[in-house]
């Protein structure tokens, strides 16, 4: 039986801004516990089956890291009804695409199709939630590919190992201070019987949502999921996960020496608050501002205009818990990583002082919205907003308030967010250089 659920955000529409469109859906749960978001899209001849689940690597144990990650390949290599390889080739055959995506907040998995196919995307996703096949072949070659995805992605990469410096020296919480893919030795020493309890405990009906997207019809696509996803037995859940990360009390720093590295590089990150928080909201105006790529001040002066650096990206990494605003730049020869440091902070301290001016909030506030109408265009993208939501906070259709806050806010709102977190106590700074000796 499916029951609906009430929705948690807002109604009051004068505390909304008219955006001028909507995405529709209904939530409903299942006995079992799995929560069911449907948004129709009609006249769009495909659906996206999205199921997400609230296991990500923040959960992890010290000496248990990386199996959020690894279970994003596990839940590839077959069911009770679904070989291994046969999930890739029935959505190939139908003519669709899937993946699977794991973060430190969550993981999904999601195959977008033709209308018609809607039922095997439920019969996929159904089957490795009720009886995914673990064995112990089956972990040790996962594990395998998990190694060689760190050494391609991670180990072999110029500045990648920098990146995790930057997350284990800005967190103290061991929530967000390990990466992803987690430790390979703690991999190597996890047994199937870890893996066994991994899949029982976060992978139950009650921990995740099913999102469909598309053509569907609403009372037709539940009477679906019902059929396909009804019988699968609920299982005990684990207690919400909190992050218990305690404030920022000095500013902190690391050096790294990095064998492919081919120039010195520098990290300029600022911890900052959660998602949905409004200083965030607000930051994200000075993210356009600064960045925006070849407009973007940071960027124009460093790299365009004073030639310090050879490259500069600069962007928010938003999680559930603690995000970090982060600035990471390549210095061009000649130039110390102490000058580079300089003039990024001049420039952060400047924002934090001045805010920005009206042209400039005035352009990130169209770019602001073009984002909100690329984020509504796609039924994959639809699935993705619409769950994130429906997973972290319990109401799918609180992003359009967030938009509504994000876009009433002022070149002085963003100011003085700036001034409360661009200072020195929020600051983690990571250098990097590249083995050979060259200069720093």
């Amino acid at each position: 039986m499916i029951r609906s659920l009430p929705r948690k955000e807002l109604d009051d529409k004068e505390r909304r801004l008219e955006l001028g469109f909507d995405i529709p859906y209904e939530m409903k749960r299942l006995d079992n516990g799995l929560t069911v978001v449907v948004s129709p899209q009609p006249g769009v001849p495909i659906v996206t089956v999205d199921v997400t689940y609230d296991v990500g690597s923040r959960v992890e144990s010290e000496g248990k890291t990386g199996f959020a990650h690894l279970f994003e390949h596990l839940m590839f290599e077959g069911s009770e009804n679904v070989g291994k390889g046969e999930h890739f080739k029935l959505v190939a055959e139908a003519g669709g695409s899937m993946n699977g995506t794991t973060s430190e907040d969550r993981t999904n998995y999601f195959e977008t199709l033709p209308a018609e196919c809607l039922d095997l995307g439920l019969y996929l996703e159904a089957d490795r939630m009720r009886a995914l096949v673990l064995t112990q072949e089956k972990l040790d070659n996962q594990r395998e590919a998990v190694k060689e995805e760190k050494r391609l992605r991670v180990d072999n990469q110029p500045y990648a190992t920098s990146y995790e410096t930057t997350d284990f020296l800005a967190y103290d919480a061991f929530a967000y201070k390990h990466p992803v893919i987690g430790s390979m030795s703690d991999l190597d020493a996890s047994s199937l019987d870890d893996a066994r309890e991994f899949y029982a405990r976060y992978y139950a009906p009650g921990n995740g949502l099913l999102c469909l997207t598309g053509d569907v019809e609403v009372a037709d696509a539940f009477a679906r999921v019902e059929r396909f996803f009804g019988a699968i037995p609920a299982r005990k859940t684990p207690a919400p996960f909190h992050v218990d990360e305690p404030e920022p009390t000095g500013e902190r720093r690391a050096h790294v020496v990095d064998a492919h590295a081919a120039v010195p590089g520098i990290h300029v990150n600022v911890k900052i608050p959660p998602r949905r928080h409004p200083d965030l909201l607000a930051l994200s105006y000075a993210e356009k501002i600064l960045g925006g790529g070849e407009s973007g001040r940071l960027w124009r002066r460093l790299v365009k205009d004073d030639e310090l650096a050879l490259s500069l990206s600069l962007g928010i990494d938003e999680r559930r818990g603690p995000s970090l605003f982060r600035v990471f730049a390549l210095s061009r020869p000649g130039v110390t990583l102490e000058t580079l440091e300089t003039e990024i902070r001049k420039d952060l301290e400047r924002f934090a002082a001045e805010g920005p001016t009206d042209r400039e909030m005035a352009r990130a506030k169209r770019q602001v919205f073009s984002d909100v109408i690329r984020l509504t265009q796609t039924t994959q993208s639809i699935a993705f907003l619409l769950s994130e939501y429906g997973v972290y906070d319990g109401a799918p259709g609180l992003w359009r308030e967030d938009v509504a806050k994000q876009l009433s806010l002022t070149a002085a709102d963003v100011r003085d967010a700036a001034a409360r977190l661009f200072v020195p106590a929020r600051t983690s700074v990571v250098t990097v250089v590249p083995a050979d000796g060259s200069p720093s």
